[in-house]
């Protein structure tokens, strides 16, 4: 926040800072009511020590055998090696094109499985004090920035977080976002020092701090332009070019770095394509996300993002720069401060959310971690809006806009204690997703994959049908619908959902050809059977489940074998979500 002094008049003391004042309230909150709030945040999180694991929680719990082993091993695998060993056997031609690489989450999560074990509760506890650390964190940044306890208070309790604070695997969001406050309040610190040294001094602790950050996720890369825009927010862009200047050396020494340390047969982070694509979703994205932060009744672990809000983020984008400049020619200086400041904030989470861009098109669903660390510049910008309507609506009566507030407030507060229950296992997760959109396909097919994991393909296969009705594309869905038809003894149903699904995925998907294969084989063709074979091998030699069918199939009898010569064999469901 921008230093803003009162007009010295003779006889008078010497006048202070908006920043110092709010440096000494936050110092007289500090002892009070910052444990209230830290209280607060236990008792709306703490119960989410007593859930299970979910999601990708198995691979990042003793389930592992990565995890299980010494650390100098797991990391330097990148996720999709980790999470899917078979990723290293595949041909080169046939591997993920995007690969993260993430050693300090790893790192939190090997020292759980090594002190915890099986204890999904004590996993929790360790997301919960990193989650108290954060709000810490963010409460010295909304000190240095002059917006008091309303930042800290929104960062603990608004539901667009309750997903990394009750998600296990979600750590590496919380973990890349603490080393990312650490090293914007560095940065604040290089900013303000008097000395050269020292400011070149916490200069370097940014650029180190931000490392860090990105090898626990790879999310904030943009923090360099975050940090100059900020500055240009604060007229402060002389002092800001030793902390923006190390930020960028040591965010352009994250690739090198990475493509050393990272032991994987795919070392990309993205593709010009796909990088492409979401610039163009990106506004969209924004204005997605802010309408969540404003109206969160309609949060879900699978939502979608609204085809209309691209064209429709583009053209709040160019309103927003025009009120902008409007406001700026016209306003008194004091005023000025906070619209610079929320411009810049707002420029802020544009660049931070163009990752989320990225995962919303890869996984198809706008998650709300992939806005964690971005909701804090869409916090101080609605934050700084908010102070700038209050300055100009100075006249108008308290409770005409407290009362509305309030409410707001209450909500938020009465939608996060629903949300967090919703974390509680697969099953409400499940459950939840398809009441709030019963016609997303992804959520169906999530709440079939509890169905087909419990062996209730009856029950799975309506879901399943419904799902890719609505999305013929959900390659998962139809793979699984053909699992269901398999063992709901509907051979024909399967073969030609596998027809389906042969131009999606037939030329890099193991799994897929161990299901062609077992429908051959329940049709007693058991020469095709093993031609499927023999391709899912192509694509995974280590593959196991193909690996014995084969040897019972196609080794141990000879291709004109009756089917009552083998056992019924069970298809692979790809279940994993």
């Amino acid at each position: 926040m921008p230093d803003v002094f009162r007009l010295a008049e003779p006889g008078r003391e010497k006048p202070v800072s908006r920043t110092a004042g709010s440096a000494q309230l936050c110092r007289a909150e500090r002892h009070w009511v910052l444990p209230l709030l830290l209280l607060g945040y236990l008792a709306l999180y703490g119960r989410s020590m007593t859930f299970d694991l979910v999601w990708d929680d198995s691979v990042n719990s003793s389930q592992s055998a990565l995890l299980r082993g010494p650390l100098s091993q797991a990391i330097r695998k990148g996720e999709h090696a980790r999470s899917d060993p078979a990723t290293e056997r595949m041909p080169k031609d046939l591997v993920p094109q995007h690969e993260s690489y993430r050693p300090v989450s790893v790192t939190s999560h090997w020292i759980d499985v090594h002190l915890f074990g099986e204890r999904a509760g004590l996993m929790h506890a360790h997301s919960l004090l990193l989650g108290l650390l954060s709000i810490l964190l963010v409460y010295d940044l909304s000190c240095a920035l002059g917006l008091g306890l309303w930042l800290p208070c929104l960062w603990a309790f608004h539901p667009l977080h309750v997903e990394v604070f009750a998600y296990i695997s979600a750590r590496s969001d919380l973990l890349a976002a603490i080393f990312s406050l650490l090293a914007l309040l560095s940065a604040l610190r290089s900013t303000e020092a008097s000395r050269a040294r020292t400011r070149w001094l916490w200069a370097g602790t940014a650029a180190l701090l931000q490392l860090v950050s990105l090898f626990a996720k790879e999310a904030n890369l943009a923090l360099p332009l975050v940090v100059m825009a900020l500055a240009l927010a604060r007229s402060k862009t002389r002092a800001t070019v030793a902390a923006g200047s190390a930020l960028l050396v040591g965010t352009l020494a994250y690739f090198p770095l990475r493509r050393v340390l990272m032991q994987t047969a795919s070392l990309p982070m993205a593709q010009g394509r796909a990088l492409l694509r979401a610039f163009v979703d990106l506004p969209g994205v924004a204005l997605a996300y802010g309408t969540s932060f404003v109206s969160p009744f309609s949060l879900s672990p699978d939502r979608q993002l609204w085809p209309p809000f691209v064209p429709l983020g583009w053209v709040v984008l160019v309103l927003l720069v025009v009120v902008f400049w409007l406001v700026l020619r016209r306003v008194r200086p004091g005023i000025r401060c906070d619209i610079m400041l929320a411009a810049g904030a707002l420029a802020a989470l544009g660049l931070l959310l163009l990752p989320a861009a990225l995962g919303c098109r890869s996984m198809g669903a706008l998650s709300d971690r992939y806005v964690f660390f971005p909701f804090l510049f869409l916090a101080i910008a609605s934050l700084a809006i908010a102070r700038t309507a209050g300055k100009l609506l100075v006249n108008l009566h308290r409770a005409l806009w407290l009362g509305p507030l309030s409410i707001w407030c209450g909500i938020l507060l009465v939608v996060t204690w629903l949300q967090v229950g919703v974390w509680r296992n697969e099953e409400t997760l499940a459950r939840y997703a398809v009441v709030m959109e019963p016609d997303n396909s992804a959520a169906l097919y999530r709440l079939a994959t509890l169905a087909t994991s419990r062996g209730q393909f009856a029950e799975a296969r309506p879901l399943l049908e419904r799902a890719v009705q609505l999305d013929p594309l959900n390659r998962r869905a139809l793979n699984n619908l053909s699992v269901a038809y398999l063992n709901l003894n509907r051979v024909a149903d399967a073969k030609l959902v596998l027809r389906r699904l042969l131009p999606l995925v037939g030329s890099t998907d193991r799994r897929f050809w161990y299901n062609v294969a077992v429908a051959q084989v329940a049709d007693s063709k058991f020469d095709k059977a093993c031609s499927a074979l023999a391709r899912a091998l192509e694509i995974d030699p280590g593959y196991v489940e193909a690996l014995t069918l084969r040897d019972r199939v196609c080794v141990a009898n000879p291709v004109n074998t009756s089917p009552s010569a083998t056992q019924p064999v069970a298809p692979d469901p790809s279940a994993h979500p």
